[in-house]
């Protein structure tokens, strides 16, 4: 185990935490205070991504086998994710929903056990790590959406003049749904090609798999309501925030309250 890991971890957290007071600063006093969460959260990222690494490393394998590294490669792809479309587009204030998603995620994952477990052998292969890398940043991008989501309905009924406008969240939620759609399909394809080299069948019909491709299938129609007009704006913010729940229950839902066959439960 890195001895220093916790303490790597709680930089992180307090970098997280200071972008979090930077981006409520931001919706009074502008683009100052929202530099500030830029550089503090691309601060936390790079130490996270140092941890990440060490923890790499240490396991020789992706540590994503238990409910610790699953949840913090998801928050080290949240926040990466948001990286790439702050730098982008300059979203500014709109880090500050990221930032509460991300800080639940560490609230979450910080208490749990961060041994690195043996690796099992069916795991022990590059479409393991190709099929979790996908998932993640699929997830990812769909908790983006999530958060752009809330922030549309946010400017909508309660404007706030520091924030992107309705057009611009429109677009960013549309891009972030594409990007995580297109993501969990290769997610999907590798892990389709891992079971039938590890156990000879390309889907395996347990509830997780399933509930995987019932996120699939709601993402691939979110992808074609954006082009119905009764769908887009507001109703396509609702689906979002509905999609990131069925999101959750399948990552997380089917983990502690079922019981499922899929290798990483």
């Amino acid at each position: 185990m890195i001895s220093y890991q916790l303490a790597l971890l709680l930089l992180c957290l307090a970098c997280y935490l200071l972008a979090t007071c930077a981006y409520l600063a931001a919706l009074k006093r502008g683009a100052r205070a929202a530099l500030a969460g830029r550089l503090l959260v691309i601060t936390g990222w790079l130490i996270q991504t140092g941890v990440l690494a060490l923890r790499w490393q240490a396991a020789d394998f992706l540590p994503v086998t238990n409910l610790f590294s699953t949840q913090f490669f998801f928050s080290w792809s949240l926040v990466a994710t948001f990286v790439y479309f702050d730098l982008r587009y300059r979203t500014g204030a709109t880090g500050l929903f990221v930032m509460f998603v991300n800080l639940a995620l560490f609230a979450s994952f910080l208490p749990r056990d961060p041994k690195l477990p043996v690796l099992i052998p069916s795991l022990d292969t590059p479409l393991f790590t190709l099929h979790i890398i996908f998932s993640f940043f699929g997830y990812a991008m769909f908790a983006m959406a999530f958060s752009l989501g809330g922030l549309y309905l946010w400017q909508r009924f309660r404007p706030v003049g520091l924030l992107p406008d309705l057009v611009q969240l429109r677009r960013l939620n549309e891009e972030a749904i594409l990007v995580g759609f297109l993501s969990f399909t290769a997610c999907m394809v590798f892990g389709g090609i891992w079971a039938w080299v590890a156990w000879g069948t390309w889907f395996s019909f347990n509830i997780k798999s399933l509930w995987s491709f019932i996120v699939w299938l709601f993402y691939a129609g979110m992808c074609h309501a954006k082009f119905v007009r009764r769908w887009q704006g507001t109703g396509y913010a609702l689906l979002s925030i509905l999609g990131f729940g069925v999101v959750l229950f399948t990552y997380l839902g089917i983990g502690l309250l079922l019981e499922s066959n899929h290798p990483l439960e």
